[in-house]
């Protein structure tokens, strides 16, 4: 399995990440899948609305997915994803998210942000079984193949 998104989608993710700093940031990865390859067309930003621990954690409001999935429902494209940061930590996932993280299929972006400037951004997946999550391909395009940002 791969994920493919654009520099401009990366971008998109840092500067929130470094926009949010020192609290965590997330938001959902909108597109397609064309094979073995979750390919991205939007990133879309989403509200921390957790009310302790920002620092070291992020919760999306069930009302904002719902809306979200309806709103790329609409445009011809599934939830196939989600990024969050992880202040002055590294861009490896923590045990508490692989704990909540939703669904097996989707990717999981995570950028480092060091002292308010976002880092490096990898891309993860959750085996089958829940028990840990693995390292996936980044694929990185200059726009969208076959398509631009809606």
């Amino acid at each position: 399995m791969a994920v493919n998104v654009t520099k401009q989608h990366l971008d998109e993710i840092r500067q929130h990440g470094e926009r949010t700093f020192p609290e965590e940031c997330g938001g959902l990865l909108l597109g397609v899948l064309e094979g073995e390859t979750r390919v991205i067309k939007e990133t879309l930003p989403l509200e921390n609305i957790r009310k302790d621990s920002r620092h070291n954690r992020v919760e999306i409001s069930p009302l904002d997915y719902a809306k979200a999935e309806r709103e790329a429902g609409k445009k011809g494209l599934g939830v196939w994803g989600y990024y969050h940061s992880h202040p002055n930590h590294p861009a490896i996932p923590s045990g508490f998210d692989l704990d909540h993280a939703p669904f097996i299929e989707w990717s999981y972006l995570i950028v480092s942000v060091r002292d308010g400037a976002a880092q490096e951004v990898r891309a993860w997946t959750v085996r089958e079984d829940r028990s840990q999550f693995d390292e996936e391909s980044l694929l990185i395009h200059e726009a969208t193949p076959s398509s631009t940002k809606n």
